[in-house]
């Protein structure tokens, strides 16, 4: 029995090995078949890749390198920061003049859209965004056709945008901190008391003047005209502003950049750049996007003439309204040996406080649609005796280098024209109906007595009113 159970173990054992022998027997035939026709088998490399460089190759590898290094576009993280300028001139800086209407009410303007936590969305037209709740409002413009926002339909748009992203803040999430507490509009104010410096007061400002506007002298604007307010023009325009600005200018020594060993001595700058950087301007990093169409074989040489004239002009920015200017426009050129005059004023937005008197403060006063100088601001002002005289910063600024004041402005024979004067009536109407109403009888009789004069006496004057009878 035991015999008969091993036989077939033996012969499946000896099977295997038959076919095991038989199997390199087949395989080193076949070798020796290929040896002997010449043919010669390689090994596949597979432990390292083709080291074969080409500069396409790089430039690929390059940009998947980048691709991978670059973070992914995810939105930023929530962001609520109401007492940082920073932020608040970040969230104003996504604003564009062609993305979101320059037209609207000053109270909703980009300015008090970026006070209540909103930036601008550039790829929906009209659009803001909360940088915190990520909650979204369309500020679209009324119809030409309904008379825009003067019109009762255009006035109740206006409160409902209002009451979307300001006030109320409806738009914001419920348990949005916008909507609890905004920026404060004392937040957006030049520091320095106007001077537009943390320190240093003015022989810091002067110093900024002066480095500024080297930049802007070796980028050739020092040949850009001016079309500078009166109130600017009374105090530079006379031989001695320009004595005080060129003496101002060369009182200080603005010390070469660290990076520079060979850099020239400094020169004094050009007074056409000083007053530029003074009106708040300063020149841009940025490059200019070329928007143009597609170039036909006609005009290609003309048209690549120009972009590249647009691309190496500089740009004028403002830090504050984040307003950008392409210079080239101002610049003489063979083609425009004239061109137009550069206003440094107009040039800002409204709100600016470069050109707006009453930026950070809550004095309500009425806005136009563009910027006012010094002397229109104060003829519509209607505010009390001891309410400080506010002036727009490139005022404070120019009178602090030069120091001196801006003269009064008045008629040809030196009194006051009959503008002046109907305005100055209507403010003094206007103080005595506020004091009236308040009840400050007190203040009201101080207030009559120096409209009188010290000289002033109606005691013994035959019909002349009391100071009671004017009440």
């Amino acid at each position: 029995m035991s015999n008969g159970s091993e036989q077939p173990a033996n012969s499946t054992e000896a099977d295997s090995r038959l076919s095991k022998r038989k199997l390199s027997e087949a395989i080193s035939s076949l070798d020796a078949a290929l040896k002997s026709t010449g043919v010669r088998v390689k090994k596949r490399k597979t432990s390292s890749p083709h080291r074969t460089s080409t500069p396409a190759l790089e430039a690929i590898l390059a940009k998947s390198s980048s691709r991978a290094s670059t973070p992914s576009s995810a939105p930023p993280p929530p962001s609520y920061e109401p007492h940082s300028l920073p932020a608040l001139l970040s969230r104003l800086s996504t604003y564009r003049l062609t993305t979101f209407s320059p037209s609207k009410p000053p109270s909703l303007s980009s300015l008090a859209c970026a006070l209540h936590g909103w930036q601008h969305t550039s790829t929906t037209r009209e659009r803001v965004q909360c940088v915190t709740c990520g909650r979204g409002v369309v500020l679209l413009p009324p119809s030409s056709g309904d008379g825009g926002w003067t019109n009762p339909a255009g006035q109740k748009l206006r409160a409902e945008y209002e009451r979307l992203v300001l006030d109320d803040g409806k738009g914001h999430a419920e348990t949005c901190p916008w909507r609890l507490r905004p920026c404060a509009r004392s937040l957006y104010r030049l520091p320095g008391g106007g001077l537009g410096v943390q320190a240093g007061g003015r022989r810091r400002l002067i110093e900024d003047v002066v480095r500024e506007a080297q930049e802007m002298d070796e980028a050739g604007l020092g040949e850009v005209r001016l079309d500078l307010p009166n109130d600017a023009m009374s105090l530079v325009d006379s031989d001695d502003g320009k004595t005080r600005l060129a003496k101002a200018l060369s009182s200080v020594s603005v010390p070469p950049p660290a990076n520079d060993a060979t850099a020239a001595p400094t020169t004094i700058p050009s007074a056409t750049c000083a007053l530029l950087v003074i009106f708040g301007w300063s020149i841009s990093s940025a490059q200019p996007q070329s928007t143009a169409p597609a170039l036909s074989r006609s005009n290609s040489t003309s048209s690549l003439a120009s972009l590249r004239s647009l691309s190496s002009s500089p740009i004028l920015h403002c830090s504050f309204c984040m307003r950008q200017v392409l210079a080239s426009s101002y610049l003489p050129s063979p083609a425009t040996p004239n061109p137009k005059q550069f206003n440094p004023v107009k040039q800002h937005q409204p709100f600016c406080p470069f050109v707006d008197p009453y930026a950070g403060h809550s004095i309500p006063h009425t806005r136009s649609s563009t910027p006012m100088s010094a002397q229109s601001v104060s003829s519509t002002r209607h505010a009390s005796p001891s309410t400080p005289q506010l002036k727009p910063g490139w005022q404070v600024r120019l009178e602090a280098i030069l120091q001196r004041h801006a003269p009064a402005q008045s008629g040809a024979a030196g009194s006051p024209s009959g503008d002046s004067i109907e305005s100055a009536e209507e403010g003094a109407e206007g103080t005595t109906a506020g004091l009236v109403g308040a009840g400050k009888t007190k203040e009201l009789l101080s207030y009559v007595r120096s409209l009188l004069g010290p000289k002033a006496r109606t005691a013994g004057v035959p019909g002349a009113p009391l100071p009671s009878q004017l009440l």
